[in-house]
């Protein structure tokens, strides 16, 4: 594992990071998360309109929580997935890795992990538009790590009010972690492309409600 990316700026006295890691999981553990992600039964989703989602996922909650029951609409994708054995693996796995890599970055919250979303894409086709994490969901300064299984694919990143960009490829088996402003100060997004292989995005994360 390396640290191949590191974005940090403090915007208004708070910290900003996005740290990009390569090489995350070890090899067995990597083959069993991929044949384990390969055979999953994803969730289609849909827009207040009806419109649908270009991309499927599953939520899972250790308490079975839904992501934001604040949210006026409630939909199946949302619902939560019971956490299984290897899934608890993978994410006490993922919480050693973040502790040690966020342990000198003072002003940076490492998160007791507690909820997982897995969104899969299918090919190129299949995007996220720019977005910020939940503040209700997540708090207004979440540490948010996105493990990438399968094929690379752009993220781009977007400070708020300004029309500059950075992009990230996010190739497979690394992590991205958005700590400290991320979600406050940033948007981010994964856009259409020519890929024609599945990636798979695991976000781990500490969900407050």
């Amino acid at each position: 594992m390396k640290n191949s990316f590191i974005y940090n700026e403090k915007i208004n006295e708070l910290d900003v990071l996005f740290l990009y890691c390569e090489n995350i999981l070890p090899n067995n553990l990597f083959f069993i998360l991929q044949k384990w992600l390969q055979n999953k039964k994803f969730k289609d989703g849909y827009s207040i309109e009806g419109k649908e989602i270009p991309r499927k996922q599953i939520w899972y909650h250790k308490n079975k929580k839904y992501f934001c029951d604040k949210w006026k609409y409630r939909y199946d994708r949302w619902e939560s997935d019971e956490y299984d054995n290897l899934l608890n693996y993978v994410q006490d796995y993922i919480q050693i890795e973040i502790n040690t890599l966020l342990e000198d970055w003072e002003d940076i919250k490492i998160p007791k992990i507690n909820s997982c979303l897995i969104n899969k894409y299918r090919d190129g086709n299949d995007s996220i538009k720019p977005h910020s994490d939940s503040e209700i969901s997540f708090g207004e300064c979440p540490t948010i790590v996105n493990l990438s299984i399968g094929e690379t694919r752009e993220l781009k990143i977007k400070k708020k009010g300004y029309k500059d960009k950075f992009s990230i490829n996010l190739k497979n088996n690394s992590i991205l972690i958005m700590a400290g402003g991320s979600q406050k100060y940033f948007t981010h997004e994964i856009p259409k492309d020519y890929s024609n292989n599945e990636r798979y995005s695991l976000t781990f994360r500490e969900h407050i409600q």
